[in-house]
């Protein structure tokens, strides 16, 4: 999903470019390692949950915000030195919180032509201001899904050429114990991906 959004869908990005993942679960996580991968200067990461933070800057994240606790578009326009980021993620499902933020980093920063990926399914709308897409020419792009133009195989040699993602694995159980950690994971934030292990 993660390479599929940022890379198919969202376009790549260019060696140097900074980019902005909004969300720490797995589909933010991955994407930390794929952009981290692809080249970026910079990865900045927006989370609240402590561990999932601490998941993504082992994964390639460079630098944390925890909006709930700073603002989100002063400390990206400080990381960055008011240039923003070419590629943001949004992965929260909070699109009415977070959108905002991003539509300020995109309006004050200077860099043209941004991308807002979209991969967090939500009922509530995102509330976007045309003009700052049009003045600074910045888009918006849904992705969903995984699979086709050779998705899967990409990932795979990223994988097996030394892009380690076996730190989101955070716990392993057995067969009886899964539907429990299963549901758990609703409201636990704390792991990441629960393995079965026979």
């Amino acid at each position: 999903m993660a390479y599929n959004a940022v890379i198919e869908r969202g376009g790549g990005i260019r060696p140097g470019d900074r980019v902005v993942i909004l969300g720490a679960g797995p589909v933010g996580l991955a994407a930390c390692a794929i952009l981290k991968r692809a080249g970026a200067s910079k990865v900045i990461v927006s989370e609240t949950q402590p561990e999932r933070a601490a998941m993504a800057l082992k994964l390639g994240a460079d630098h944390h915000v925890d909006p709930s606790k700073e603002d989100f578009a002063d400390r990206v326009l400080e990381i960055t030195a008011g240039m923003g980021a070419d590629l943001f993620m949004e992965a929260t499902g909070l699109p009415e919180k977070v959108y905002p933020g991003i539509e300020r980093v995109i309006w004050e920063g200077r860099t043209l032509n941004s991308t807002v990926v979209v991969t967090a399914r939500a009922e509530a709308k995102m509330p976007v201001t045309g003009e700052v897409l049009q003045v600074r020419r910045a888009r918006i792009i849904g992705a969903q899904g995984h699979s086709g133009h050779g998705n899967f195989p990409r990932v795979i040699e990223c994988m097996a050429s030394g892009m380690d993602m076996t730190p989101m694995s955070t716990k392993k159980v057995h067969l009886e114990e899964l539907p429990a950690n299963i549901l758990r994971l609703q409201t636990d934030r704390s792991q990441c991906k629960v393995t079965y292990t026979a």
